[in-house]
């Protein structure tokens, strides 16, 4: 919920068209604010996504932080670093870093979002405004009520998209006739073979581009089986798949992933209805990695 007598935001960003239509719509909707904007770069974003999102800043004037998490020896939080857009890493760097120190990210160990996000973002919106002096603006849709926070009542987070009823149909007239366009459909945005996206988007990305397996299958290959000292329950999920961990549901590898992919399927399309079968299954952030 928006902080009364409060004039300060912090607009949480994305590269997705939601996330920038509100970006987009808060100098409107809020004149009188002191609105900073801010992006978590992840190192396995898409080079097409951090592409749009450049260029969206360029075009609004956004001034937008850059921000990229920086990890630290065992019983130290990530903290964040402002970068620019010319040097954001774009390999995988802070994404390894992460693994080095917490193993590989999946629905049971998901620290990707949290520590990637979630934290580096926070800890900069705090280093700015004070803790508790901002509310922070997270581009969610009317249609998209199923991943709103449970304590977003009793917090300082707000949707305004949501507070004007605009849904999925309502940002896609908006952006019919904006100037500049993403390049890429929906579902391949955000971290390129995202453990959440569902299997038939990861599927559909793997066969239409191979080689984006390359750096999941390489991470699992060499930090897959290593234990993690006090993780028991992440060390047990290891060996009730014979010593290795993966990113996927159902224990599955990259290599899974293709070979399924070989096989006649619905591929996805950025107006695919979701049936809830197995190939659908996503987690709250496969569509949009909720960072508040």
């Amino acid at each position: 919920m928006k902080l009364e007598d409060n004039n300060n935001i912090f607009c949480s960003i994305s590269a997705g068209y939601s996330s920038l239509m509100m970006a987009i719509m808060l100098r409107i909707w809020f004149p009188n604010h002191n609105i900073v904007y801010g992006m978590a770069n992840t190192s396995k974003e898409r080079s097409e996504s951090l592409h749009f999102m450049n260029e969206i800043d360029k075009h609004y004037g956004f001034n937008m932080v850059w921000i990229e998490a920086e990890f630290h020896e065992k019983g130290v939080g990530v903290t964040p670093k402002v970068v620019s857009y010319e040097n954001l890493k774009r390999n995988g760097e802070i994404f390894e870093s992460g693994i080095k120190k917490f193993g590989i990210p999946n629905k049971e160990n998901k620290w990707c979002n949290r520590d990637m996000k979630l934290e580096v973002l926070t800890k900069y919106a705090n280093s700015i405004f004070g803790k508790n002096n901002y509310s922070v603006a997270v581009g969610m849709r009317i249609d998209e009520l199923d991943r709103v926070r449970k304590d977003y009542k009793t917090n300082n987070v707000f949707y305004p998209l949501m507070d004007r009823k605009i849904d999925s149909k309502a940002r896609n007239r908006f952006w019919k006739d904006q100037p500049i366009q993403i390049t890429i459909p929906a579902f391949k945005g955000n971290c390129d073979v995202c453990f959440a996206k569902s299997r038939r988007k990861l599927m559909t990305i793997l066969k239409e581009e191979p080689n984006r397996g390359d750096w999941w299958d390489g991470m699992i290959k060499e930090y897959g089986s290593i234990k993690l000292d006090g993780k028991d329950s992440y060390n047990e999920l290891m060996e009730q798949n014979n010593g290795i961990q993966t990113f996927y549901r159902d224990y599955n590898t990259i290599e899974d992933l293709v070979k399924l992919a070989e096989q006649p399927f619905r591929s996805s399309t950025d107006e695919y209805i979701y049936e809830n079968d197995l190939f659908d299954l996503e987690d709250e952030c496969g569509s949009g990695c909720q960072v508040f």
